[in-house]
């Protein structure tokens, strides 16, 4: 198979016209025509911006080697291409997205702060009411945030090719984002353990379990926030620059009890404040059920 055939069934394989690959190797559509055609031939630079974009090596361009073309077209034709455009515009929904759940789960949490504090007050009914209405709008923006990301869901579970330029400039991105991670997963840690000690010091200072559990809510509501957009962009990041890495993970978080006991916990903690009024101790249901859940998870893999 000679060098037109294979640069033909490569940028078909990938779904790419001739002008958008002509618009990747900045050449005009003639040219990627007279390539195919055999009519002409690229020169050595745009045949290593080839050998990038397809994930080929030169050799398999340049040379007639039937075998070679089926090894290497098969394993190209597995890959989805993701062109400059696709990659920007899947940073932007990745990170609108992880800010969009973030908010709305810290709103489920901070609404509980309302019949906390309204209870056993003329204003009991309202909180109640506060308490449901903002959980509905909260599940409302979770359940549309959920049905925009069909389409990237489905893109996450595929091995992904793209640029030498684009891989450089998104790992100078991932080593920055890494240093800042852990700073921020650190600081909401912080902020959950400091919350404990306000509790403590409100309790000794005859502020009262209301404030205290109000208190708690608000400094969880903002860590968890913390934790959710963080961990959305370092999934983001991991998708992008350790793929095949990314895609494993995927598979066995698909099985993690995680998305099962923490809304469980959530729920045994709401039915232990609205009906025995334990606010103050049941908030320690939380980091039982995930230090459990972590062991067993260990355990499973």
């Amino acid at each position: 198979m000679d060098f037109g055939m294979k640069l033909q069934n490569l940028r078909k394989g990938k779904g790419l016209s001739q002008e958008a690959l002509a618009e990747q190797l900045n050449v005009s559509r003639q040219a990627v025509s007279k390539w195919e055609s055999g009519a002409g031939y690229p020169e050595m630079d745009k045949l290593i911006l080839l050998s990038n974009l397809f994930g080929v090596t030169i050799d398999y361009l340049v040379k007639d080697n039937h075998e070679c073309n089926q090894d290497a077209g098969s394993e190209t034709d597995s890959k989805y291409f993701m062109t400059h455009e696709k990659i920007q515009d899947y940073l932007k929904y990745k990170k609108n997205f992880g800010m969009g759940i973030g908010a709305c789960v810290s709103m489920i949490i901070l609404s509980v702060c309302m019949p906390i504090l309204c209870e056993d007050s003329q204003y009991e009914t309202i909180g109640t009411f506060g308490f449901l209405a903002v959980v509905a709008i909260a599940v409302f923006g979770m359940i549309i945030l959920g049905i925009k990301s069909e389409s990237y869901g489905e893109l996450e579970k595929q091995e992904i090719n793209m640029s030498f330029q684009d891989l450089q400039d998104l790992q100078k991105k991932h080593t920055k984002f890494q240093s800042q991670f852990g700073v921020s997963i650190a600081f909401g840690v912080f902020l959950i353990i400091m919350s404990v000690a306000i509790i403590v010091f409100l309790d000794n200072t005859g502020y009262g379990e209301k404030v205290s559990a109000a208190q708690l809510m608000v400094c969880v509501a903002f860590s968890v926030f913390i934790f959710i957009y963080q961990g959305i962009k370092y999934t983001m990041y991991q998708f992008l620059v350790q793929n095949k890495k990314h895609i494993e993970e995927m598979r066995k978080e698909e099985k993690s009890l995680f998305s099962l006991t923490m809304p469980l916990a959530a729920m045994v903690y709401l039915i232990l404040g609205f009906t025995q009024e334990l606010w103050h101790p049941g908030w320690i249901i939380f980091p039982i059920v995930a230090i459990i859940t972590a062991f067993i998870e260990r355990i499973r893999y």
